[in-house]
């Protein structure tokens, strides 16, 4: 497992110990900071930010990847791009919530390599992957002072991947234009609270998926696609329920 990997795991995992000893009471030295009396709400958060998500060194997916193994290789947006999207949530309690949210992938864009050559793929061939993934999670959440939190997520995610190739690649046409997979999602982050009002920063992680779509074994298939790693601002409001 990567540090990466780890230090998400971690944090999670520290902020559920945290809402159950703040739920629990805890020994006196485990005093959280004084908080309102507890009122359930809705909120609203929108997300912008950055994604990481290297399809240069991807090899699992035959259409899209390194130079050497694929039939097209980045060009733009190879390595991430601008990301933006959405959650809404509901609180149980003070420290746990259930929530759900959507957020865009960059698309990237390849031509085509030495590999899809010898009439496989026209010269000048433009291929694109376009991808979203949507998720439900359950957030805990410790504060660390008055209106500032640390908080965790974990949940599952569905991602989506869609493929535009060139028409007339007769080679490809067992190749949905249409893919997916589910994985675990993890994300952890700061927030800020004044009012309704919500601040704060977030990191997600989404695994890859290195399965590919048997109707085509040579040319793998947009059923696979490299880890997301998304860094994102957020700026959101509570309703009272």
């Amino acid at each position: 497992m990567s540090v990466k990997k780890l230090l998400v795991l971690s944090a999670a995992a520290f902020a559920a110990m945290g809402a159950t000893a703040a739920m629990a009471g805890g020994p006196d030295h485990m005093a959280m900071p004084s908080e309102p009396a507890f009122q359930n709400s809705v909120y609203v958060d929108g997300h912008l930010g950055y994604t990481q998500s290297d399809w240069t060194n991807f090899n699992s997916n035959v259409v899209m990847g390194t130079s050497g193994n694929s039939l097209f290789a980045p060009i733009k947006r190879g390595r991430g791009g601008f990301t933006g999207g959405a959650d809404i949530g509901y609180t149980i309690t003070q420290h746990i919530a259930v929530e759900g949210g959507w957020f865009y992938i960059p698309r990237v864009k390849g031509a085509v390599t030495a590999f899809g050559t010898a009439d496989l793929v026209p010269a000048g061939s433009i291929a694109k992957i376009s991808s979203w993934f949507a998720y439900m999670a359950a957030r805990l959440t410790v504060p660390l002072m008055n209106d500032f939190d640390l908080f965790g997520k974990v949940g599952v995610a569905y991602r989506s991947l869609t493929m535009t190739v060139p028409a007339g690649l007769a080679v490809l046409s067992g190749v949905s234009n249409n893919g997916h997979y589910w994985a675990p999602l993890f994300a952890t982050g700061l927030e800020y609270n004044w009012g309704a009002w919500r601040l704060g920063a977030q990191y997600t992680y989404l695994p890859g998926n290195s399965q590919v779509n048997y109707g085509n074994t040579a040319f793998g298939a947009p059923n696979a696609a490299p880890e997301v790693n998304m860094y994102t601002g957020f700026l959101g409001y509570s309703f009272n329920v």
